[in-house]
């Protein structure tokens, strides 16, 4: 039976897939707009080496206009804060991890002498129609090149729901099924990395065989 709602599943993976990408709890936004409007600016500075100068490019503002903001002189209007959480969701998603999601999936992309090891695994207790069961994913294999950028591009441009949207799209395409159908109940693991191919196609790595769909089993 599964072990939660698919209310407590999602709060779960958001939980998990915020934490991958940020490196943060979820929430890391409102937390960031309870703070002073100098030192939200400041902390981007420091995202950006202390250059003020890229921090307001990053956000689409005007070093001058930046610098008013900085100094109280000019208060941001509502669409200003809006492009100023967004610079701030960006820079919280490094760069170097970036490109480990980017390399995590790789259909398509490439030929391996041997099934590659790595790449984005997801394991969780899912129910489709009335099959419900515990789940090992292996998406890294089965999704094409940079499938999971959408997921950081949907949190840069809109925010955690929509990141985990995008995840469920994802998952719906690797299923091969209608992501509305899908019922996520509980979360154990979420990971990703490049995929990588075995040193010796001969190595035995452990990680077993793969059914039509790609689950590990």
């Amino acid at each position: 039976m599964p072990k939660g709602t698919p209310e407590e599943g999602e709060e779960k993976l958001r939980d998990k897939l915020i934490r991958k990408l940020t490196g943060r709890a979820p929430g890391a936004i409102e937390r960031e707009q309870k703070k002073s409007l100098p030192d939200r600016l400041k902390w981007l500075e420091k995202k950006h080496k202390g250059s003020d100068k890229d921090a307001a490019k990053a956000a689409g503002i005007s070093l001058t206009t930046w610098r008013r903001w900085r100094s109280g002189k000019q208060k941001p209007k509502a669409d200003s804060i809006g492009k100023l959480d967004k610079a701030t969701r960006d820079a919280l998603v490094p760069k170097g991890r970036r490109k480990r999601i980017s390399e995590s999936t790789n259909k398509g992309g490439g030929t391996y002498a041997a099934a590659p090891t790595g790449g984005a695994q997801m394991s969780a207790w899912v129910t489709i129609s009335s099959d419900s069961r515990p789940r090992d994913l292996n998406l890294g294999g089965n999704l094409p090149p940079g499938r999971l950028d959408q997921v950081v591009n949907a949190y840069v441009e809109k925010g955690e729901a929509a990141a985990v949207e995008e995840l469920k799209k994802a998952i719906g395409e690797y299923l091969h099924v209608d992501p509305d159908v899908i019922h996520i109940h509980d979360v154990t693991g979420l990971d990703w990395g490049p995929l990588r191919e075995p040193k010796d196609s001969g190595d035995d790595t452990g990680s077993g065989g793969t059914d039509e769909q790609g689950e590990i089993f």
